[in-house]
């Protein structure tokens, strides 16, 4: 989607990715996700008041359990953003997509 004709709501969180950018890039590199992308409404351009922030990472089981990295990442995102408007998801482990 062009970015001028994304919602207002889509570019208000859009800045705020662009603001924490530098602070979720230090958790991902503290829990080992690579390749975080966002999706949903944020990505498309069609996010509403409601809509939350959603992206996926990868992960290396090699570097320790995934399950619990994953949920502190989601922890210390959501305090970075100072909201549970922000969800993060496993889409890779090793290669495998995760459904």
């Amino acid at each position: 989607m062009r970015e001028d004709a994304a919602t207002p709501e889509t570019l208000a969180l859009r800045a705020l990715l662009d603001a924490r950018r530098s602070g979720l890039d230090a958790l991902l590199v503290k829990y080992g996700a690579t390749n975080p992308m966002p999706f949903g409404s944020v990505a498309r351009g069609h996010a509403q008041a409601s809509s939350d922030i959603d992206i996926v990472v990868e992960m290396d089981p090699a570097d320790g359990n995934v399950l619990m990295r994953t949920s502190g990442l989601l922890q210390e995102a959501r305090d970075l953003f100072g909201t549970d408007a922000v969800d993060i998801w496993l889409f890779r482990i090793q290669g495998v997509v995760v459904t």
